[in-house]
């Protein structure tokens, strides 16, 4: 009898305490989750953002919240020391977070330490050329650059990003490493610019970047970066069907600080996921150059680990001469 009065006073004091535990999960988020946008309102991943939150199913808001400077990295270093109780993420392309620590900006692997809750839609590094060039193969560019040494000067957007490290890898594998100039150029919009006014030949620019003038026919897409084609740029071949092992995709995604609740990811990640099933938010992001393609966050850490295993001597060698 005593044992069994022992058994019922377990399970009375007990239950109601895995019962509170169950509670807390199922009220996640008690409260609107910020967004960090680590870039001024207009950019990449803020209109994506704004995206997610128009179509995402949450019984709170997300609430952008825009910190820019440094390239990104300031709103990256924010969302790190933010709280890690699943009310603050951010917003970023993997590849950026990527190029802080392989560049030297911090000895903190952000890409490794954050926690990576999903990457939602895919952009592409694109080598094109512009009208005036009369280019439309690849092979032309090689033919002009090898009679013509010096002559082509190729932007790229900055000097230390990843941006600059597929530049470096894509010209080497055309064997036009002698033959042509780069210049750094601070973001895709400069790069852009001086390539539509000829100041120069060649760029590596973000599909999204181009799309307008793709579209007006100023800027003429060469070659993708990347394993598969876009959907934006679908007649334009890859790197990997031209031969080249370089096939660092664009991704843009969802991190949490360190130590957030893994309950807080899988919410996330499992409503965001919805999100990109949605045929409104394709349609959207498509429209931006974008392509909705959702990778869990174990899958997306794998992936960019691989990323930078490739890309480290390429850092090693961009940080020559600094």
């Amino acid at each position: 009898m005593k044992k069994l009065l022992f058994a019922l006073l377990f399970v009375a004091l007990v239950f109601p305490l895995f019962a509170a535990g169950e509670a807390e999960t199922a009220q996640y988020p008690k409260e609107p989750v910020q967004v960090i946008i680590p870039y001024a309102p207009g950019g990449g991943s803020d209109i994506l953002t704004r995206a997610i939150m128009k179509y995402i199913d949450m019984p709170k808001p997300l609430v952008a919240i825009n910190i820019d400077g440094a390239a990104g990295m300031i709103g990256a270093m924010s969302a790190y020391n933010s709280p890690n109780k699943g009310y603050h993420i951010l917003a970023h392309n993997p590849m950026d977070v990527v190029s802080y620590s392989l560049s030297g900006q911090t000895n903190i692997e952000l890409w490794d330490k954050l926690e990576t809750i999903c990457f939602v839609v895919d952009d592409f590094n694109v080598v094109s050329t512009n009208k005036q060039s009369g280019w439309t193969s690849i092979e032309e560019v090689i033919a002009y650059a090898k009679a013509n040494p010096g002559k082509i000067k190729w932007g790229m957007s900055g000097s230390q990003t990843v941006n600059a490290a597929d530049t470096v890898r894509v010209v080497e594998a055309l064997g036009l490493t002698d033959y042509v100039t780069l210049v750094p150029y601070d973001g895709g919009a400069a790069s852009k610019t001086a390539l539509m006014g000829n100041h120069i030949q060649m760029e590596t620019n973000s599909s999204a970047d181009i799309r307008t003038s793709v579209a007006s026919g100023d800027t003429i897409p060469l070659i993708v970066i990347s394993s598969y084609r876009a959907k934006a740029l679908p007649d334009v071949p890859t790197t990997l069907e031209m031969g080249i092992n370089v096939t660092t995709s664009k991704p843009r995604g969802y991190y949490a600080p360190p130590g957030t609740p893994q309950e807080a990811i899988d919410y996330l990640a499992n409503a965001m996921e919805k999100v990109v099933e949605n045929p409104e938010f394709v349609a959207t992001v498509e429209s931006l150059g974008l392509e909705a393609h959702f990778v869990d966050g174990p899958t997306g850490h794998k992936m960019v680990s691989e990323w930078v295993e490739e890309l480290l001597p390429v850092y090693k060698q961009l940080s020559v001469g600094r």
